[in-house]
């Protein structure tokens, strides 16, 4: 397997180049982003390096909603 890892904001496992994100970070998201993920998703696109733009709207989607419903947390020891 190639450097490709996992699309999950820190998670960083290892995952198959065709796949968005490991297991359970994949079942994180809700149904309907997971279902446009593979309703976009051309096979072979992360051979060539060119998934469809219906593709990279749907992930631009899945990490604004991660981003709106999984926060990062803080940094333990750090002020703000």
């Amino acid at each position: 397997m190639s450097g490709h890892t996992c699309h999950w904001p820190g998670c960083g496992k290892a995952v198959p180049p065709k796949l968005w994100g490991c297991k359970a970070c994949w079942f994180k998201l809700p149904k309907h982003l997971r279902d446009r993920i593979w309703s976009t998703y051309v096979p072979g696109q992360e051979v060539t390096k060119t998934p469809s733009r219906e593709y990279l709207e749907a992930a631009r989607d899945v990490q604004a909603w991660i981003a709106a419903n999984h926060p990062p947390a803080p940094v333990q020891g750090r002020l703000l």
